[in-house]
Protein backbone atom coordinates (compact mmCIF):
# COMPACT_ATOMS: atom_id res chain seq x y z
CA UNK A 1 0.00 0.00 0.00
CA UNK A 2 2.87 2.31 0.84
CA UNK A 3 5.04 1.60 -2.01
CA UNK A 4 1.35 2.50 -4.41
CA UNK A 5 0.78 5.95 -2.26
CA UNK A 6 4.30 6.52 -3.13
CA UNK A 7 3.93 5.68 -6.67
CA UNK A 8 1.14 8.16 -7.02
CA UNK A 9 2.57 11.11 -5.88
CA UNK A 10 5.52 10.54 -7.41
CA UNK A 11 2.96 10.73 -10.68
CA UNK A 12 1.76 13.71 -9.14
CA UNK A 13 4.19 15.39 -8.54
CA UNK A 14 6.06 14.62 -12.65
CA UNK A 15 2.68 15.80 -13.94
CA UNK A 16 2.85 19.44 -11.85
CA UNK A 17 6.07 20.12 -13.12
CA UNK A 18 5.35 18.98 -16.79
CA UNK A 19 2.43 21.17 -16.80
CA UNK A 20 4.43 24.27 -15.20
CA UNK A 21 6.99 23.25 -18.50
CA UNK A 22 4.28 22.77 -20.81
CA UNK A 23 2.47 26.65 -19.68
CA UNK A 24 5.81 28.10 -19.68
CA UNK A 25 7.02 26.26 -23.23
CA UNK A 26 3.64 27.32 -24.77
CA UNK A 27 3.76 30.89 -23.51
CA UNK A 28 7.68 31.06 -24.65
CA UNK A 29 6.15 29.73 -27.90
CA UNK A 30 3.77 31.87 -28.45
CA UNK A 31 5.74 35.37 -28.15
CA UNK A 32 7.39 34.52 -31.11
CA UNK A 33 4.32 33.75 -33.25
CA UNK A 34 1.61 35.90 -31.86
CA UNK A 35 1.90 39.88 -33.01
CA UNK A 36 3.99 42.44 -30.82
CA UNK A 37 2.60 44.53 -28.47
CA UNK A 38 3.90 47.97 -28.75
CA UNK A 39 2.47 50.07 -26.25
CA UNK A 40 0.65 49.22 -22.64
CA UNK A 41 -2.35 51.31 -21.93
CA UNK A 42 -2.73 50.01 -18.71
CA UNK A 43 0.73 50.88 -17.45
CA UNK A 44 1.05 53.62 -19.32
CA UNK A 45 4.13 52.98 -21.08
CA UNK A 46 6.32 51.43 -24.61
CA UNK A 47 6.68 47.50 -24.23
CA UNK A 48 9.98 46.24 -25.19
CA UNK A 49 9.51 44.14 -28.32
CA UNK A 50 11.98 41.19 -29.74
CA UNK A 51 15.48 42.29 -31.16
CA UNK A 52 16.98 41.85 -34.16
CA UNK A 53 19.88 39.55 -33.48
CA UNK A 54 23.38 40.73 -34.41
CA UNK A 55 26.93 39.42 -33.99
CA UNK A 56 27.54 42.55 -32.06
CA UNK A 57 24.18 42.39 -30.17
CA UNK A 58 24.87 39.16 -28.66
CA UNK A 59 28.51 40.30 -27.69
CA UNK A 60 27.55 43.35 -26.09
CA UNK A 61 24.68 41.50 -24.25
CA UNK A 62 21.98 43.88 -25.39
CA UNK A 63 20.69 41.03 -27.70
CA UNK A 64 20.20 38.60 -24.47
CA UNK A 65 18.44 41.90 -21.72
CA UNK A 66 16.05 42.69 -24.48
CA UNK A 67 15.19 39.12 -24.78
CA UNK A 68 14.37 38.66 -21.48
CA UNK A 69 12.23 41.97 -21.49
CA UNK A 70 10.52 41.01 -24.12
CA UNK A 71 9.64 37.95 -22.52
CA UNK A 72 7.98 39.61 -19.83
CA UNK A 73 5.78 42.49 -21.70
CA UNK A 74 5.08 40.34 -24.14
CA UNK A 75 4.11 37.26 -22.50
CA UNK A 76 0.70 35.87 -23.68
CA UNK A 77 -2.57 37.62 -21.52
CA UNK A 78 0.66 39.43 -19.44
CA UNK A 79 -2.30 42.09 -18.30
CA UNK A 80 -4.39 39.24 -16.31
CA UNK A 81 -0.97 37.39 -15.23
CA UNK A 82 -0.28 40.49 -13.01
CA UNK A 83 -3.93 41.05 -12.00
CA UNK A 84 -3.68 37.33 -10.26
CA UNK A 85 -0.73 37.97 -8.65
CA UNK A 86 -1.58 41.28 -7.38
CA UNK A 87 -5.15 40.12 -5.96
CA UNK A 88 -2.96 36.77 -4.74
CA UNK A 89 -0.51 38.82 -2.50
CA UNK A 90 -3.38 41.59 -1.12
CA UNK A 91 -5.78 38.05 -0.10
CA UNK A 92 -2.30 36.99 1.78
CA UNK A 93 -2.43 40.27 3.52
CA UNK A 94 0.43 41.87 2.10
CA UNK A 95 0.11 45.42 1.89
CA UNK A 96 3.33 46.65 0.03
CA UNK A 97 2.99 45.07 -3.71
CA UNK A 98 5.27 46.13 -6.18
CA UNK A 99 6.91 49.44 -4.49
CA UNK A 100 3.34 50.79 -3.69
CA UNK A 101 1.84 50.64 -0.08
CA UNK A 102 -1.85 49.82 -0.31
CA UNK A 103 -3.04 52.09 2.54
CA UNK A 104 -6.31 52.69 4.63
CA UNK A 105 -9.54 53.93 2.13
CA UNK A 106 -7.66 52.18 -0.75
CA UNK A 107 -4.87 54.61 -0.67
CA UNK A 108 -1.84 53.81 -2.88
CA UNK A 109 1.76 55.48 -1.89
CA UNK A 110 5.40 54.80 -3.43
CA UNK A 111 7.33 53.10 -1.25
CA UNK A 112 10.48 55.77 -1.15
CA UNK A 113 12.62 54.86 1.43
CA UNK A 114 15.60 57.02 3.38
CA UNK A 115 17.93 55.03 1.35
CA UNK A 116 16.18 55.92 -2.73
CA UNK A 117 17.35 59.07 -1.90
CA UNK A 118 20.76 61.16 -1.80
CA UNK A 119 21.31 64.61 0.59
CA UNK A 120 24.23 64.98 -1.81
CA UNK A 121 22.20 64.54 -5.09
CA UNK A 122 19.85 67.00 -2.93
CA UNK A 123 22.42 69.72 -2.25
CA UNK A 124 23.95 69.13 -5.73
CA UNK A 125 20.41 69.87 -7.20
CA UNK A 126 19.81 73.10 -4.79
CA UNK A 127 22.75 74.63 -5.95
CA UNK A 128 22.45 74.43 -9.63
CA UNK A 129 19.11 76.47 -8.47
CA UNK A 130 20.95 79.02 -6.68
CA UNK A 131 23.46 79.53 -9.58
CA UNK A 132 20.42 80.18 -12.05
CA UNK A 133 19.87 83.11 -9.33
CA UNK A 134 23.07 84.76 -10.15
CA UNK A 135 21.84 84.90 -14.31
CA UNK A 136 18.98 86.42 -13.76
CA UNK A 137 17.06 89.50 -11.66
CA UNK A 138 13.94 87.78 -11.61
CA UNK A 139 12.53 86.65 -7.78
CA UNK A 140 13.38 83.03 -7.56
CA UNK A 141 11.54 80.63 -5.31
CA UNK A 142 11.88 76.73 -4.73
CA UNK A 143 8.80 74.83 -3.39
CA UNK A 144 8.80 70.89 -3.03
CA UNK A 145 5.53 69.32 -2.54
CA UNK A 146 5.52 67.03 -0.12
CA UNK A 147 5.13 63.49 -0.88
CA UNK A 148 1.25 62.09 -0.81
CA UNK A 149 2.23 59.74 2.49
CA UNK A 150 4.27 62.25 4.03
CA UNK A 151 1.28 64.37 4.36
CA UNK A 152 -1.67 61.98 4.85
CA UNK A 153 0.34 59.51 7.65
CA UNK A 154 -3.02 58.21 8.94
CA UNK A 155 -3.95 56.60 5.73
CA UNK A 156 -1.06 54.26 5.56
CA UNK A 157 -0.86 50.80 6.49
CA UNK A 158 0.51 50.00 10.21
CA UNK A 159 3.69 50.02 10.20
CA UNK A 160 4.61 51.24 6.65
CA UNK A 161 7.99 53.05 6.40
CA UNK A 162 8.57 56.10 4.39
CA UNK A 163 11.90 58.44 4.39
CA UNK A 164 11.77 61.30 6.54
CA UNK A 165 11.15 64.91 5.16
CA UNK A 166 11.77 67.54 7.67
CA UNK A 167 16.21 67.56 7.18
CA UNK A 168 15.43 67.85 3.24
CA UNK A 169 12.59 70.96 4.43
CA UNK A 170 15.40 71.78 7.12
CA UNK A 171 18.67 71.87 4.59
CA UNK A 172 16.68 72.84 1.51
CA UNK A 173 15.49 76.65 3.37
CA UNK A 174 18.90 76.74 4.77
CA UNK A 175 20.61 76.75 1.41
CA UNK A 176 17.89 78.62 -0.63
CA UNK A 177 17.72 81.42 2.00
CA UNK A 178 21.53 81.92 2.41
CA UNK A 179 21.68 82.71 -1.55
CA UNK A 180 18.66 85.12 -1.66
CA UNK A 181 16.38 82.02 -3.14
CA UNK A 182 13.21 81.85 -1.33
CA UNK A 183 12.35 78.58 -0.02
CA UNK A 184 7.90 77.91 0.09
CA UNK A 185 7.27 75.33 2.21
CA UNK A 186 3.85 73.68 1.52
CA UNK A 187 3.50 71.03 3.84
CA UNK A 188 1.48 72.51 6.79
CA UNK A 189 -1.42 74.14 4.29
CA UNK A 190 -1.64 70.90 3.02
CA UNK A 191 -1.96 69.40 6.57
CA UNK A 192 -4.67 71.64 7.89
CA UNK A 193 -6.67 71.18 4.03
CA UNK A 194 -6.29 67.09 4.78
CA UNK A 195 -7.69 67.53 8.16
CA UNK A 196 -10.45 70.33 7.81
CA UNK A 197 -12.01 70.15 4.21
CA UNK A 198 -13.51 67.07 3.09
CA UNK A 199 -12.24 66.91 -0.38
CA UNK A 200 -9.28 64.60 -1.55
CA UNK A 201 -5.79 66.71 -2.05
CA UNK A 202 -4.07 63.75 -3.25
CA UNK A 203 -5.45 61.08 -5.39
CA UNK A 204 -6.15 57.25 -4.08
CA UNK A 205 -4.40 56.14 -7.11
CA UNK A 206 -2.09 58.48 -8.34
CA UNK A 207 0.81 60.19 -6.89
CA UNK A 208 -0.37 63.50 -8.12
CA UNK A 209 -2.42 66.07 -5.82
CA UNK A 210 -5.90 66.89 -7.03
CA UNK A 211 -6.74 70.06 -7.98
CA UNK A 212 -7.65 70.65 -4.42
CA UNK A 213 -4.05 70.02 -3.18
CA UNK A 214 -3.37 72.21 -6.16
CA UNK A 215 -5.26 75.33 -5.68
CA UNK A 216 -3.54 75.21 -1.66
CA UNK A 217 -0.34 74.92 -3.66
CA UNK A 218 -1.12 77.77 -5.68
CA UNK A 219 -2.71 80.16 -2.85
CA UNK A 220 0.72 79.45 -0.89
CA UNK A 221 2.54 80.60 -3.54
CA UNK A 222 0.66 83.57 -4.64
CA UNK A 223 0.62 84.73 -0.81
CA UNK A 224 4.71 84.58 -1.01
CA UNK A 225 4.26 87.23 -3.80
CA UNK A 226 1.85 88.99 -1.80
CA UNK A 227 -1.49 88.06 -3.84
CA UNK A 228 -4.39 87.22 -3.31
CA UNK A 229 -6.20 84.04 -4.70
CA UNK A 230 -9.89 83.99 -4.90
CA UNK A 231 -11.91 81.53 -3.44
CA UNK A 232 -11.32 78.14 -4.90
CA UNK A 233 -15.69 78.50 -5.50
CA UNK A 234 -14.74 81.31 -8.09
CA UNK A 235 -13.14 78.83 -10.49
CA UNK A 236 -16.22 76.48 -11.02
CA UNK A 237 -14.60 72.99 -10.14
CA UNK A 238 -16.32 70.81 -11.90
CA UNK A 239 -15.95 66.24 -12.24
CA UNK A 240 -14.83 66.10 -15.71
CA UNK A 241 -14.04 61.83 -15.18
CA UNK A 242 -15.49 59.52 -12.19
CA UNK A 243 -13.26 56.59 -13.93
CA UNK A 244 -9.69 58.20 -13.29
CA UNK A 245 -6.97 54.91 -12.56
CA UNK A 246 -3.34 56.81 -11.93
CA UNK A 247 -0.02 55.70 -12.10
CA UNK A 248 0.15 53.95 -8.70
CA UNK A 249 -2.86 51.62 -10.08
CA UNK A 250 -1.06 50.49 -12.78
CA UNK A 251 1.52 49.25 -10.99
CA UNK A 252 -1.13 47.16 -8.66
CA UNK A 253 -3.72 46.44 -11.38
CA UNK A 254 -6.69 44.05 -10.45
CA UNK A 255 -6.13 44.91 -6.84
CA UNK A 256 -9.47 44.40 -5.33
CA UNK A 257 -11.77 46.78 -3.94
CA UNK A 258 -9.99 49.98 -5.52
CA UNK A 259 -12.74 52.92 -6.57
CA UNK A 260 -11.52 55.02 -9.35
CA UNK A 261 -10.93 58.76 -8.46
CA UNK A 262 -13.01 61.59 -9.99
CA UNK A 263 -11.01 64.10 -11.98
CA UNK A 264 -12.06 68.07 -11.40
CA UNK A 265 -11.14 70.79 -13.29
CA UNK A 266 -11.35 74.11 -13.14
CA UNK A 267 -13.64 75.60 -15.47
CA UNK A 268 -14.18 79.51 -14.93
CA UNK A 269 -10.71 80.61 -16.49
CA UNK A 270 -9.44 83.88 -18.63
CA UNK A 271 -10.66 84.09 -22.40
CA UNK A 272 -8.59 84.08 -25.37
CA UNK A 273 -5.71 82.49 -23.64
CA UNK A 274 -2.93 81.61 -26.56
CA UNK A 275 -1.01 78.61 -25.43
CA UNK A 276 2.49 78.51 -27.57
CA UNK A 277 4.89 75.44 -28.04
CA UNK A 278 7.50 74.05 -30.63
CA UNK A 279 6.51 70.25 -30.29
CA UNK A 280 4.44 67.80 -29.00
CA UNK A 281 3.90 66.65 -25.25
CA UNK A 282 7.15 64.37 -24.70
CA UNK A 283 5.52 62.03 -22.88
CA UNK A 284 1.62 61.88 -23.63
CA UNK A 285 0.88 59.08 -25.68
CA UNK A 286 -2.25 57.91 -27.67
CA UNK A 287 -3.31 54.52 -27.15
CA UNK A 288 -1.79 53.39 -30.25
CA UNK A 289 1.88 54.95 -28.58
CA UNK A 290 1.93 58.23 -30.97
CA UNK A 291 3.01 61.45 -29.98
CA UNK A 292 0.89 64.21 -31.97
CA UNK A 293 0.44 67.95 -31.02
CA UNK A 294 -3.00 67.56 -29.21
CA UNK A 295 -6.22 69.80 -29.57
CA UNK A 296 -6.88 72.12 -26.61
CA UNK A 297 -10.04 73.35 -25.64
CA UNK A 298 -7.98 76.41 -23.70
CA UNK A 299 -5.46 74.85 -21.67
CA UNK A 300 -7.15 71.41 -21.12
CA UNK A 301 -7.04 68.04 -23.95
CA UNK A 302 -10.33 66.45 -23.56
CA UNK A 303 -9.72 64.00 -25.31
CA UNK A 304 -7.38 62.34 -22.64
CA UNK A 305 -10.14 61.76 -20.85
CA UNK A 306 -11.09 58.89 -23.10
CA UNK A 307 -7.64 57.50 -22.51
CA UNK A 308 -5.53 55.62 -19.09
CA UNK A 309 -3.88 58.66 -18.89
CA UNK A 310 -6.08 61.32 -17.87
CA UNK A 311 -3.84 63.74 -15.70
CA UNK A 312 -2.55 64.36 -19.00
CA UNK A 313 -6.19 66.07 -19.80
CA UNK A 314 -3.67 69.60 -18.35
CA UNK A 315 -2.27 70.64 -21.56
CA UNK A 316 -1.86 67.22 -23.39
CA UNK A 317 0.79 66.48 -21.24
CA UNK A 318 4.28 67.49 -20.44
CA UNK A 319 6.15 69.49 -22.62
CA UNK A 320 10.13 70.73 -23.12
CA UNK A 321 8.60 73.98 -23.05
CA UNK A 322 5.18 75.77 -23.36
CA UNK A 323 3.98 79.19 -23.10
CA UNK A 324 0.56 79.93 -21.91
CA UNK A 325 -0.39 83.59 -22.63
CA UNK A 326 -3.65 85.90 -20.99
CA UNK A 327 -4.52 89.12 -22.66
CA UNK A 328 -6.81 89.73 -19.46
CA UNK A 329 -3.59 90.26 -17.52
CA UNK A 330 -1.70 92.74 -19.54
CA UNK A 331 1.07 94.16 -17.51
CA UNK A 332 0.99 92.10 -14.38
CA UNK A 333 4.02 90.08 -15.20
CA UNK A 334 5.92 87.19 -16.12
CA UNK A 335 6.39 83.92 -14.67
CA UNK A 336 9.12 81.23 -15.37
CA UNK A 337 7.94 77.65 -14.17
CA UNK A 338 10.65 74.85 -13.91
CA UNK A 339 9.20 72.06 -12.83
CA UNK A 340 7.61 68.31 -13.05
CA UNK A 341 4.17 67.23 -13.76
CA UNK A 342 3.10 68.72 -10.44
CA UNK A 343 2.88 71.82 -11.62
CA UNK A 344 0.18 71.25 -14.62
CA UNK A 345 -2.28 70.97 -12.10
CA UNK A 346 -1.44 74.30 -10.44
CA UNK A 347 -1.33 76.54 -13.48
CA UNK A 348 -4.99 76.84 -13.77
CA UNK A 349 -5.02 78.81 -10.15
CA UNK A 350 -2.21 80.99 -11.53
CA UNK A 351 -3.67 82.41 -14.75
CA UNK A 352 -5.14 85.35 -13.94
CA UNK A 353 -2.06 86.50 -12.18
CA UNK A 354 0.42 86.48 -15.35
CA UNK A 355 0.26 87.99 -18.73
CA UNK A 356 2.56 85.05 -19.46
CA UNK A 357 3.53 81.65 -17.65
CA UNK A 358 6.29 79.55 -19.05
CA UNK A 359 6.65 75.99 -17.94
CA UNK A 360 9.78 73.84 -19.02
CA UNK A 361 10.48 70.52 -17.81
CA UNK A 362 14.33 69.47 -17.64
CA UNK A 363 13.50 65.76 -19.14
CA UNK A 364 12.66 66.91 -22.14
CA UNK A 365 13.90 71.01 -22.66
CA UNK A 366 16.99 70.82 -24.27
CA UNK A 367 18.32 74.26 -25.02
CA UNK A 368 19.75 76.71 -22.88
CA UNK A 369 18.24 77.57 -19.24
CA UNK A 370 20.47 80.45 -18.42
CA UNK A 371 19.41 82.05 -21.90
CA UNK A 372 16.01 81.00 -21.24
CA UNK A 373 16.06 82.38 -17.26
CA UNK A 374 17.67 85.66 -18.66
CA UNK A 375 15.23 87.10 -20.86
CA UNK A 376 13.48 89.42 -18.49
CA UNK A 377 11.07 87.40 -16.04
CA UNK A 378 9.91 89.28 -13.11
CA UNK A 379 9.40 85.35 -11.53
CA UNK A 380 11.41 81.83 -11.35
CA UNK A 381 9.45 79.13 -9.70
CA UNK A 382 11.01 75.72 -9.43
CA UNK A 383 8.24 73.31 -8.56
CA UNK A 384 8.52 69.65 -7.66
CA UNK A 385 7.24 66.91 -5.79
CA UNK A 386 10.01 66.69 -3.44
CA UNK A 387 11.47 63.09 -3.27
CA UNK A 388 11.06 63.40 -7.18
CA UNK A 389 13.59 66.64 -6.87
CA UNK A 390 15.50 64.73 -4.23
CA UNK A 391 16.49 62.27 -7.39
CA UNK A 392 16.68 64.06 -10.73
CA UNK A 393 19.12 64.09 -12.74
CA UNK A 394 18.39 66.69 -15.05
CA UNK A 395 18.88 69.73 -12.75
CA UNK A 396 22.57 70.66 -14.40
CA UNK A 397 20.56 71.60 -17.10
CA UNK A 398 19.83 74.84 -15.05
CA UNK A 399 23.75 76.28 -15.76
CA UNK A 400 24.25 74.59 -18.88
Amino acid sequence: MKKEVKFEKKHIEWLYVLLVIGALAVGGAAIFVLPQQSYSEAENRYLTKLPRISAWGIFSGEVQRDLTEAASDQFPARDQWMQTATTSQYLLYHREINGVYVGKDRYLFDKVLNSDLSEKNYRTNLGYVTALKTITDADVSVMLIPSPGTVMTEELPTRAVLYDPEPYETLGEQLCEADSVRWIQTKDALERADRNNFDDIYFHTDHHWTTNGAYVGAATYLKTQDTQIAEQERFDVQTVSDSFYGTLYSKVAGLPGVRADELELPQTLPENLVIESDSAPADALSADGEKAMPTLAGIYDLTKLEMKDKYAVYFGGNYGKITIKNPEAEGKGSLLIIKDSYANSMVPYLLDHYEQITMIDLRYYNESVPELAAEGWDEVLVCYEMSNFIKDRNLFKLIR
